[in-house]
């Protein structure tokens, strides 16, 4: 046999062998040509938690009355929330700070070798009734509160709200994707992979600002709606 034949039987057994490595149903060839698009989802939803801070600001030229009326004042504040109805695991001391102020002569300017001392504590409290929100607030300020801060809102479990944001935004991407392959006379294939770029951060939405301020019984509270952002990378086979 020649040696021109020779070669041409080791090609064909090569050339075998590489198709037969390939999965059922997969070309040899590995250059699928794709379109990649990035796709936009998103679901809004109204909060169901509000989270507020309160206070208790003390001052005392004993540091032991200090911290005493501090803790009294805490405890009334904690005593009054829980009747009305807050669980004691929304309640949490997220701060407790002492600290030493020097007292000046108003004549001179010159410290007096004379203290008072501050007590700050502060409970987060989660309100699950968000309408209760504003109670809340007034019941704080009736029992020693006088640093607040809040209210902040939340969705306590967005899992519904991601998904419809995720199926938003696999539509987003097929539309993209079918309008750039049409911009190219081209015919949209199969997904060939996606990646979920942004995994649900919730924003604030305020242009549909809710109703609140209940009834009158303390400070207003607009607690408007949250958006859930979905964003994936998909790729799309090209079919010619």
């Amino acid at each position: 046999m020649g040696r021109q034949k020779w070669l041409w039987i080791v090609l064909a057994v090569l050339g075998a062998v590489a198709v037969a490595g390939c999965a059922p149903g997969q070309a040899a060839s590995t250059g699928t040509e794709t379109i990649s698009v990035t796709g936009y989802g998103e679901a809004r939803g109204n909060p169901d938690i509000a989270t507020l801070n309160l206070g208790v600001n003390v001052v005392n030229s004993s540091i032991d009355t200090a911290v005493e009326e501090s803790n009294e004042a805490v405890a009334r504040l904690t005593a009054a929330l829980t009747g009305m109805g807050i669980l004691g695991v929304d309640i949490q001391t997220t701060n407790f700070n002492v600290w030493r102020e020097d007292i000046y002569s108003p004549e001179t300017g010159q410290v007096t070798g004379e203290f008072r001392y501050h007590v700050d504590s502060s409970l987060t409290v989660n309100v699950r009734e968000i309408t209760k929100a504003s109670e809340v607030l007034k019941v704080g300020l009736q029992n020693g509160a006088n640093n607040i801060y809040g209210p902040s809102f939340a969705i306590d479990n967005t899992d519904v709200l991601a998904a419809q944001a995720r199926a938003g935004a696999v539509a987003d991407a097929r539309a993209r994707a079918e309008q750039v392959a049409a911009e190219l006379g081209l015919t949209l294939g199969e997904v060939m992979s996606v990646k979920e770029v942004s995994g649900g951060p919730v924003f604030a939405y305020f242009a549909a600002a809710g109703q609140g301020g209940g009834g009158g019984e303390g400070p207003p509270i607009s607690e408007g709606s949250l958006t859930v952002n979905i964003q994936l990378e998909v790729s799309f086979a090209i079919v010619r």
